[in-house]
């Protein structure tokens, strides 16, 4: 049997070198987890607020669900945290007055998108790691566990992440098998009793960083009776497949760069129109109708249209300046309402994370910040300075920001590119506020 390895240091060079992709380690007493209760629980209620404004098909995944002894509750509402509960403790005192004894488990798959705090401190743990190892293309996730449930819903199982457990309260256990203890051809199985011979545990306390490879079987167990809560962000290693690139490309071709580009707006990738039902595909005697549906038709010619190299590569640019800047980690939480910016207020970039500049051809450029980007146009070498100023880390003023750029008198242009002015300028620092990219003071 193998035995866990247990380190009470925690460095990225040791453990890139000693323990990534090779083998299970448990760091103890490091403090060196980037999560928080209280971000956690900021999260977890913003989270609930966006799955309960949305709708999902039958036959779609959830980022939230509610299992109560491992049923899984279709109607979730009641038993999901919100703000009003004030705290994780909070949470349990009115879960446990709802459920008494019985056991159950909150799941939250990316948990990230709903808490800008969590996702920054998270997002900084991780750059570490990806300056010597490379940062995930397709993104890495982070999910909550929390609750009572005797071990994970999906039982023994193996994932295609490299998997960190960040221990924040009570406590848990993790039991692993190096190789599949299983004959049987299925991928996991829930009554697991007759193969813990062959598994070794790691018992995990608040503060605790538990690591291991994909190529590890793995369960959650609760070490007692008591609520466990534990973050894990799985990094995707094994069974990449380009279709999951394709799509992600795909994707953002109509993004929010995308969408501010009103000759994108043209075209038909926006405006495929025709009915999904075929009529008339089977003929009397059962054959197929020689010609496609219209629906496809329109798909290939959206697809050409999209595809054309001047356009794709606008888009490939954007969405790889955004990735870049979520720094591993999306969906990025959405932006804050903006908010007025007088030429007095004062505004600052932390140059570990600075907004990223492209040129897009003679006048056209992007920038990117917290995995949001904007198009502008003009402004010339005055644009260059701006950024270059503003990555700088130094407290500059608006009035300081803006004075290269002429004041524009026309009428306002309802185009979401901005246009390299006095006020065009403004709005991109109202934008970028919003992205959290800048901190503001007077």
């Amino acid at each position: 049997m193998p035995a866990l390895e247990i380190a009470t240091r925690f460095d990225w060079d040791t453990f890139v070198r000693r323990y990534w992709n090779q083998r299970p380690v448990l760091f103890k007493g490091t403090q060196a987890s980037p999560f928080t209760v209280g971000d956690v629980f900021d999260a977890s209620a913003g989270a609930t607020q966006r799955y309960l404004s949305r709708s999902y098909a039958p036959t779609s995944r959830p980022d939230v669900t509610f299992t109560v002894d491992r049923l899984r509750k279709l109607r979730s509402r009641e038993w999901l945290p919100r703000a009003s509960d004030g705290s994780l403790d909070g949470y349990d005192a009115r879960i446990a007055s709802q459920l008494g004894e019985r056991r159950y488990a909150l799941i939250i798959a990316t948990l990230h998108a709903s808490g800008f705090r969590l996702w920054s401190r998270q997002r900084a743990f991780f750059s570490g790691l990806w300056q010597r190892v490379g940062m995930p293309v397709t993104g890495a996730i982070t999910t909550l566990f929390h609750g009572t449930y005797e071990h994970s819903p999906v039982g023994v199982h193996l994932d295609r992440f490299t998997t960190f457990l960040f221990a924040l309260r009570g406590r848990k256990r993790m039991r692993f098998w190096r190789k599949r203890p299983w004959r049987e051809d299925v991928s996991t199985i829930l009554d697991y009793q007759p193969y813990l011979a062959s598994s070794f545990v790691a018992e995990v306390e608040p503060g605790d960083i538990l690591y291991w490879p994909s190529t590890y079987y793995h369960v959650g167990e609760s070490a007692d009776s008591g609520v466990a809560s534990s973050v894990n962000v799985g990094i995707p290693i094994t069974e990449h497949r380009a279709i999951y690139s394709v799509d992600d490309l795909l994707r953002g071709m109509l993004d929010e760069t995308s969408l501010a580009d009103q000759e994108w707006k043209q075209t038909r990738l926006s405006r495929v129109s025709a009915s999904p039902l075929a009529r008339g595909a089977l003929t009397k005697s059962g054959v197929l109708a020689t010609e496609l549906p219209r629906a496809l038709t329109e798909a290939v010619r959206a697809f050409r249209d999209v595809s054309h190299p001047k356009e794709a590569r606008r888009h490939i640019q954007a969405t790889w300046l955004k990735r870049l800047t979520s720094g591993g980690f999306e969906p990025v939480p959405p932006p804050t309402r903006e908010r007025p910016l007088r030429d007095s207020h004062h505004v600052r970039v932390d140059p570990s994370f600075p907004v990223l500049f492209e040129r897009d051809g003679p006048t056209r450029w992007i920038c990117s910040a917290n995995g949001h980007a904007l198009r502008g146009v003009g402004g010339g070498r005055a644009v260059e300075i701006f950024f270059r100023t503003l990555n700088s880390g130094a407290d500059v003023s608006v009035e300081e920001l803006l004075s290269p750029f002429r004041t524009q008198r026309t009428a306002r242009n309802d185009s979401e590119i901005i246009a390299a002015t006095h006020e065009g300028m403004r709005s991109l620092l109202k934008k970028l506020h919003a992205f959290h990219a800048i901190t503001l003071s007077t």
